[in-house]
């Protein structure tokens, strides 16, 4: 499995050397890489991209196994990861149409479940560190700043919170003003409203992007999974009662990132929402299990 680069879009070469716009230009941690890998190790693009892709889907699933392991035991780690592997390709890769699928997307995921570790463990240093790394990458780490609040509200004081929640933020906004400093020669909108384009999608049989009718209910049937099979379930007390608290705290972010994704992402890049699988693999597991016994 991959996330391919859509070749005529970008492609290997600039993508490695940064030769396209914003705001994808601007999440510049695994271009950075890459450069290195064809700079000291004599990769090819293409190499570097595979090597990185190939590399961080190893380490998504070895963390998150030992995430699960965690959690309860060896069984449910490995259960926990076959579900997340089965569940990346309906997200990722079903949708063809416009297949913008970038090594930014892999990592995204790595960070989801590096977070979701340090959050088990409770660790704020290392958990504000790779905000840093996490950021460069990607914008959507601001969601895990949120995800810090819920999970420990009401179970440390508000001024210590508060003094945590001040150092992800000023984290957060730096590196993003860092970006875009780095890259302000470049084209294109860092962020985008498309609130109308999301209404017109869901309202409108053909859509303007002029999708074959089949993929039209399609579409609109893969965003509904999202909220009516990943979340509201999560959210039944018979389901929810005997999830670990943190756990359980952390589900609502889940109508945060639809609320925010409907104002700046294009719904029907249906590959946004794979980040945030993890968050919702584990409890789902956890209910799954509970339920054969």
């Amino acid at each position: 499995m991959h996330h391919q680069l859509n070749f005529n879009f970008i492609g290997h070469d600039n993508f490695v050397n940064q030769n396209f716009s914003q705001p994808f230009v601007s999440r510049a941690l695994t271009t950075y890489v890459a450069k290195f890998l064809t700079v000291l190790l004599n990769f090819t693009p293409e190499e570097a991209v595979y090597f990185l892709e190939v590399l961080a889907f190893f380490l998504i699933f070895e963390i998150f196994y030992f995430l699960g392991l965690n959690v309860r035991d060896q069984q449910f780690g490995i259960f926990a990861t076959i579900l997340l592997i089965f569940t990346i390709p309906w997200f990722a890769f079903l949708p063809r149409y416009m297949p913008l699928y970038f090594l930014y997307d892999t990592y995204a995921l790595l960070a989801n479940v590096i977070f979701l570790y340090f959050l088990r463990k409770g660790r704020f240093l290392p958990f504000a560190l790779f905000l840093c790394f996490a950021t460069l990458n990607r914008e959507t780490s601001l969601i895990f700043c949120f995800m810090y609040f819920l999970v420990n509200f009401n179970s440390m004081s508000i001024l210590k919170l508060s003094k945590r929640m001040g150092v992800l933020l000023v984290l957060w906004i730096s590196i993003k003003l860092f970006l875009r400093y780095s890259f302000s020669e470049k084209g294109g909108e860092v962020y985008q409203d498309q609130y109308w384009s999301n209404i017109e999608f869901f309202l409108s049989m053909p859509y303007e992007i002029k999708n074959p009718i089949f993929f039209e209910p399609y579409y609109r049937f893969s965003f509904l999974t999202f909220p009516f099979i990943f979340l509201t379930p999560l959210f039944l007390r018979k389901h929810s009662s005997f999830l670990p608290l943190r756990m359980k705290k952390s589900l609502s972010v889940g109508y945060l990132i639809l609320l925010i994704y409907l104002y700046t992402a294009n719904i029907y890049e249906y590959r946004i929402f794979t980040e945030f699988l993890p968050i919702f693999i584990l409890p789902i597991a956890l209910i799954v299990r509970n339920l054969l016994k």
